[in-house]
């Protein structure tokens, strides 16, 4: 699906170097535990400390900032110690920024840095290994292996439009994507047996731990929204997420400064929120809010999570949230030589496919009435995955 320091410790590891909803009883939501899975360009920035003179809660709760994007640290929501105080703090940034960075969110870093260490030795596999767990080439599946050259990522809807991209600038960038048997995005496509052992089962477990953080930011974003605390985590059974290991291959930077290739496109994600790991490599850049057309380049933050508002939930807020362009470029500062592979994990965070929705409550007024009409989540993703795939 698509698409935002230097006193802190060094980033994820590398091992070497963008209406209420409608009753619906059909899909149950589990409780968020973790279950085996069923069958941007501006200098670097870097990272503040909040001001002196910034009230207590504020310090608690805003820890710095990259690029002037909060970095918030999650655990007084999960404790409770500060729950309103972050949830705010969190849909003050996704208002502004669509993107906001998240510490103590859940889960050990060290845990991200095992899957970073599958994640290089999978992609470190021969062509043909990895062509074992084939995508199958169609739209409305997003599972198994995909060779660079064959996505594009862009805002276009039009097939015609996207090939054309495509073949001018093709976006350099393999990858594997994986999730819940039981999802309109198709059923998993793992590496055979004895291929490349424990890699299934880590994308598993890691997948169930992403929901168990997806859950908890959402409940979040429900209480800075003032609507019951479960409101929009109820919706997000699980069943329709994608978890997706990127591989970016060292490239000429010349070649991505000159435009004549991209390791990701200008995008927006197509759900509700996107959880982002990176490395340590950078090149992410997020839209200016105040500049529109210009892009900053968001370094990332040494044991943070990164957090970005996707098109559903922009629609969803009857844009009170923003789903900002984001985009992959070389380096900050890198304009000759190879650049360095980059690795990153996205994790794709949407409602039910079948689950209409409407705007949230409080979101719209007789001075600021609805812009949307409810859609299914299903109906607005399918669209977008069917142009990202246009031959």
């Amino acid at each position: 699906m698509l698409s935002i320091l230097r006193s802190l410790p060094v980033p994820f590891r590398r091992s070497s170097q963008r209406k209420k909803v409608l009753n619906r009883t059909s899909t149950p939501q589990p409780e968020p535990v973790a279950n085996p899975i069923a069958s941007a360009a501006a200098p670097e920035s870097v990272p503040t400390a909040p001001s002196e003179t910034a009230p207590e809660t504020e310090r608690k709760v805003i820890v710095g900032d990259a690029a002037g994007i909060p970095i918030i640290d999650f655990s007084g929501f999960l404790d409770g110690s500060a729950k309103e105080e972050v949830a705010k703090a969190i849909l003050d940034t996704f208002k502004r920024w669509g993107f906001v960075y998240l510490k103590n969110f859940g889960f050990p870093t060290v845990e991200v840095d095992e899957m970073f260490d599958w994640s290089r030795k999978f992609f470190s596999q021969p062509k043909e290994v990895k062509m074992l767990a084939p995508h199958p080439g169609v739209p409305h599946i997003n599972r198994g292996y995909i060779p660079p050259g064959v996505e594009k990522f862009t805002q276009s809807n039009d097939s015609e439009e996207v090939a054309q991209m495509r073949h001018k600038e093709p976006d350099v960038i393999e990858n594997f994507s994986c999730g819940h048997d039981d999802s309109i995005l198709g059923k998993n496509i793992w590496l055979p047996e004895g291929v490349l052992p424990g890699f299934n089962e880590a994308c598993q477990q890691f997948f169930w731990k992403c929901y168990n953080v997806e859950i908890a930011v959402l409940k979040a974003i429900a209480v800075g929204l003032g609507l019951p605390e479960d409101y929009l985590s109820k919706s997000h059974s699980g069943r329709d997420q994608s978890l997706r290991l990127m591989h970016y291959p060292s490239v000429p930077a010349k070649k991505l400064v000159d435009g004549e290739m991209s390791r990701i496109g200008a995008h927006s994600d197509f759900s509700s929120i996107t959880l982002l790991f990176q490395d340590d490599v950078g090149g992410l850049e997020v839209e200016s809010p105040d500049h529109p057309g210009e892009f900053i380049s968001v370094p990332p933050v040494p044991g943070a999570v990164m957090i970005n508002a996707g098109d559903f939930l922009q629609r969803w807020s009857n844009d009170q949230i923003r789903s900002a362009l984001h985009r992959v470029r070389a380096p900050p500062g890198m304009k000759d030589g190879m650049t360095p592979d980059r690795y990153s994990i996205p994790y794709f965070c949407s409602t039910d496919f079948d689950l209409t929705v409407d705007c949230l409550p409080g979101t719209y007024s007789e001075m600021n009435p609805k812009k949307y009409e409810p859609i299914t989540a299903g109906e607005y993703i399918q669209q977008r995955l069917a142009s990202l795939y246009a031959k």
